[in-house]
């Protein structure tokens, strides 16, 4: 494992191949709010990890839905001085995704945005915090915060938002 605190000897399939790992080391503990997980594959190549989560086992509490998917994605892109991911909390029972996206788009709020998506629009884009660090560092640091950001998640006029001092 020390080799991985350099990220210049991690590349996308050895990436995705420990978060895979590391999420599914704890599918076999009965109480895991982690189900299930799989790789996501475009091509035959794998582009991602998702997860089934057991929404209430996650938060620790009662929730809107019993199920809900992580999706995750890393690229390293050869021609950006940094890595590209997207960390996503999907709820397919009431079309909602919300979660980081750091790459090339939306370049007006910085490299990093959180995007919340519901009934397939876009109901809220803001700058996050631009994470720089080895590619598992950030994954750490976006899962811990997902709790917050669940836990502040609102909804005024049945659309979802966060409010912008939750954002990280």
């Amino acid at each position: 494992m020390i080799f991985l605190a350099n990220r210049a000897n991690l590349d996308k399939r050895t990436l995705l191949g420990r978060l895979h790992n590391l999420l599914q080391t704890q599918t076999d503990s009965a109480d895991s709010p982690i189900k299930q997980v799989w790789y996501q594959t475009s091509a035959g190549n794998k582009t991602g990890v998702r997860a089934t989560i057991a929404a209430p086992a996650f938060l620790d509490r009662s929730y809107a839905v019993d199920e809900a998917e992580l999706q995750i994605s890393f690229d390293f892109p050869p021609n950006h001085s940094y890595d590209f991911y997207e960390i996503q909390w999907v709820e397919p029972d009431r079309q909602l995704m919300l979660g980081w996206h750091q790459d090339e788009t939306h370049m007006e709020l910085g490299e990093c945005h959180f995007q919340i998506d519901y009934r397939n629009e876009t109901v809220q884009r803001s700058k996050a915090r631009f994470l720089d660090s080895h590619p598992l560092n950030v994954f750490d640091r976006r899962m811990d915060h997902l709790l917050t950001i669940l836990d502040s998640l609102e909804w005024d006029d049945e659309v979802p938002s966060v409010p912008e001092t939750e954002v990280r």
